[in-house]
């Protein structure tokens, strides 16, 4: 016990002397940098930074896609201005779109586990139904999509 005393009174005075070393350390270091050359480098990287968003990028996006009442989520590709991919990924609320069958195409059927037959959207149709709701991006393209029941489509 006595021991366990000695050792975190040790630990105590290592720590009071790093703060104080650190506390040396800062009045140093604030006589030699001014506040208007911090405030500079500030406005210079936001400057910077400001710029830079005008620039083309690309990123991953996922959405949630509605197919008369069936949840699909999709990962798409988008190409667009750093302004409008920050708001498409950070602050936009309209991350699902309802989508009717009917402006989709489908490549092929299939038969489900339960033996139900379900059919497969095409990515292309996918891709292009997308498109015209996501203004200002390009999506350049879209995740595998899963297969949706046949009587969602026939509906």
């Amino acid at each position: 016990m006595r021991l366990r005393l000695i050792f975190l009174t040790l630990q105590l005075f290592n720590i009071i002397v790093v703060m104080g070393k650190l506390s040396e350390l800062y009045k140093q270091v604030r006589g030699y940098i001014s506040p208007t050359y911090v405030t500079m480098l500030v406005a210079a990287f936001v400057l910077w930074y400001i710029a830079k968003l005008g620039d083309s990028y690309t990123t991953e996006h996922q959405v949630i896609v509605v197919v008369d009442g069936e949840r699909i989520d999709v990962d798409c590709v988008i190409r667009g201005k750093g302004t409008n991919l920050i708001g498409y990924t950070l602050f936009s609320r309209s991350d699902e779109f309802e989508i009717p069958s009917t402006e989709l195409t489908f490549d092929m059927d299939s038969v489900d586990e339960n033996g139900g037959r379900t059919h497969h959207i095409a990515t292309i149709s996918m891709q292009q139904a997308l498109a015209a709701r996501m203004t200002g991006v390009e999506i350049v393209s879209v995740g595998a999509l899963p297969s949706i029941p046949y009587k969602v489509v026939c509906q």
